[in-house]
């Protein structure tokens, strides 16, 4: 492989969502060849769902035999090629030395939303040898200038390798970059914790996002500035879609009712045209960075740890507490947190029914003594605390115990 290391990002804030180029790796159930690598070059030709029913209208709707036939030849090598390959992504959900596969290299464009890849990045326990291979494979950018001669040469892009040899590969560079991998992400995991107030011993819920990074950035210098400038920008003078199901290249004159239907489908209020401003960078690093910078930009995202993987997500909702990663048998980190949420709402019922049980003789007795401030404080202050514990509890970040022996403690 050549050394050379490409990251684009483009980030479209009115959709928010960003557009992530980058070297990385897919993995391969099935035992293909090595040498059979021409269904590679048709893979990322696959359509879509959407794109796949536009296809079956379109074949319906033609009044031309061979463009039909064109057409429905196509979808048959579609076919074939979806019953031979199906690459994925790993997650945090594959044990990679278990897997019996292939991983395959290739030029990677991901339109990433609440899943940022800078967060899977800070998630990530290198500790633990398999969250070093997710990251050796799905950011192999990283080792492009790393690997020595002999495994650069040997890595080629769209080529098969069995998992195991890439594993061996990636044992040899663990134990060297490991503590460096650890401090980039102590450096992005400090800025997030402040910036989001997670942990964060300060008050800053009077400054928006972008102030609080501000001030970060005052308290700490030049934190960024080994990667915030190692980068160039393209400006793209024309108006796009980040999803239109039709490649522009495969577009003819007498497609113009096909290209506005399509058109019509995916945008009927004309608002979803962007025009993109086109970051570029060989450091894996500073595009993290700049998907920092510009979420930071929106001011009622959240950066979050999971209560049930402990892994970082973005919401836009400050009250969510569990993320949408899949974890077992198809189920999310959020639908195990509901269960577990009614499941601790029900055991703390008694602890509830008195807490309820003495807020209402606080007020009564805050009703009959206006007169007397301190009954009102304590009221307001009971209220107060004990909303949110009990909302702690339900989200699992105290113990129904702790919640109970508080609760008795009120009943004074």
């Amino acid at each position: 492989m050549e050394r050379k290391t490409d990251i684009r990002i483009s980030f479209d804030a009115t959709n928010f969502s960003q557009i992530f180029i980058h070297t990385s790796g897919a993995y391969l159930s099935r035992p293909i060849s090595q040498n059979n690598n021409k269904y590679l070059a048709n893979y990322r030709n696959v359509p879509t769902e959407e794109e796949f029913e536009m296809l079956i209208e379109e074949i319906n709707n033609t009044s031309s035999k061979s463009k039909k036939q064109k057409l429905i030849d196509y979808l048959k090598s579609i076919f074939e090629i979806d019953q031979t390959i199906n690459a994925t992504s790993l997650t945090f959900n594959d044990d990679i030395e278990k897997l019996k596969g292939y991983i395959v290299f290739e030029p990677t464009s991901a339109i990433e939303n609440y899943d940022l890849s800078l967060l899977d990045f800070i998630s990530y326990d290198f500790d633990v040898f398999n969250d070093y291979l997710l990251f050796f494979i799905n950011f192999f950018d990283y080792f492009i200038d790393r690997l020595d001669n002999k495994d650069i040469k040997h890595i080629e892009i769209d080529t098969l390798y069995p998992v195991q040899e890439i594993i061996e590969i990636a044992k040899k560079y663990y134990k060297k970059e490991k503590n460096t991998l650890i401090y980039y992400q102590s450096i992005f995991k400090k800025c997030i914790h402040f910036v989001y107030c997670i942990d964060n011993p300060f008050d800053l819920s009077d400054l928006t996002l972008r102030q609080r990074f501000f001030l970060y950035n005052q308290l700490y210098q030049d934190t960024f500035k080994e990667f915030s400038h190692d980068f160039h920008t393209t400006d793209l003078l024309e108006y796009q879609y980040n999803n239109f199901p039709l490649k522009k290249e495969q577009i003819q004159l007498e497609d113009v009712y096909t290209v506005i239907n399509a058109i019509k489908n995916i945008d009927p209020t004309g608002k979803h045209l962007t025009n993109l401003h086109q970051f570029v960078t060989n450091n894996l690093f500073t595009s993290f960075y700049i998907t920092l910078f510009n979420i930071l930009a929106i001011n009622k995202s959240h950066i979050k740890l999971c209560n049930n993987c402990k892994r970082y997500f973005l919401t836009l909702k400050d009250n969510v507490a569990y993320c949408d990663r899949i974890i077992t048998n198809n189920q999310t980190c959020k639908d195990i947190g509901n269960k577990e949420y009614q499941k601790r709402k029900q055991e703390n019922d008694d602890a509830y029914r008195k807490y309820r049980t003495i807020g209402t003789r606080k007020k009564t007795r805050a009703s009959r003594n206006p007169e007397i401030d301190i009954y009102q404080k304590d009221l307001e202050q009971f209220r107060k605390i004990g909303k949110q514990m009990y909302k702690d509890v339900c989200n699992g970040k105290i113990s129904n115990e702790e919640f109970a022996k508080w609760v008795d403690e009120q009943d004074k």
